[in-house]
């Protein structure tokens, strides 16, 4: 089991990159050690703000993780994080927390489902599933968002497709027509569900409360029960 730190240690923003733009990519390097398992995420802390951030990334290095944040109207620790830090700042973090992972032994179909920043911790668990060769059946991840502009590491998520066996990549586009899939994510679980593919499948699922809620509700009515939904809401 991974060590969770409930102390808060220093770190360094060593590099920010613009993925669009409104969503960032903050890499960070923590003073001490920072061992996590994919999907969990951390507390970060900048004069009295606190907010908690799914870990983007896997095993950089013993002490350099990546936070993919986006910049919400009214936000203050956004508005901060945006406007007034740059690399070579200090902040503090606490962590990792979290049990939003896979088992330990991945013996079912996983499907992951998302929106938005909620790619962060897929992100985390696709690059450590490749870095450690983890056994697994089929993997479906399901990422809605509005344009193609706000697809968050697009070719870097199609490219699972050829490292990852079984894998599939369903980017979903809200408010705009183009050649992959358009409406919305809770249309392509229930197309795959429906599909009859699946294989005892665990779902996870991560982003706005809403998208959330509705999609726990489809899914148990159409059978699913409780320990097969995992859940990271954010908002």
């Amino acid at each position: 089991m991974t060590f969770q730190k409930t102390m808060w240690s220093e770190a360094t923003i060593i590099s920010i990159e613009k993925e669009t733009n409104l969503t960032w990519r903050f890499i960070i390097e923590s003073n001490d050690d920072f061992d996590f398992k994919a999907g969990q995420f951390v507390t970060i802390k900048i004069d009295d703000l606190k907010r908690s951030y799914s870990i983007a990334s896997y095993k950089l290095s013993n002490k350099i993780f990546e936070l993919l944040i986006v910049k919400l109207d009214g936000g203050q620790m956004t508005n901060i994080l945006f406007n007034n830090i740059k690399v070579g700042d200090k902040i503090e973090i606490r962590g990792p927390l979290g049990r939003f992972n896979l088992p330990d032994k991945v013996e079912s179909d996983i499907v992951l489902i998302c929106t938005g920043t909620g790619l962060a911790p897929f992100r985390s668990i696709l690059q450590s599933i490749v870095l450690n060769n983890i056994s697994h059946h089929k993997i479906y991840l399901i990422f809605g968002t509005r344009t193609y502009q706000d697809l968050l590491c697009f070719d870097e998520m199609k490219d699972y497709e050829n490292k990852l066996k079984n894998f599939k990549y369903i980017p979903v586009l809200s408010r705009e027509d183009w050649e992959g899939e358009s409406g919305y994510v809770h249309n392509q679980y229930i197309k795959l569900i429906k599909s009859k593919k699946l294989k005892d499948p665990i779902f996870y699922l991560c982003g706005w409360r809403d998208m959330i809620k509705e999609a726990r509700n489809n899914l148990k009515e159409l059978g699913f029960d409780s320990k097969k939904i995992k859940l990271e809401i954010y908002g």
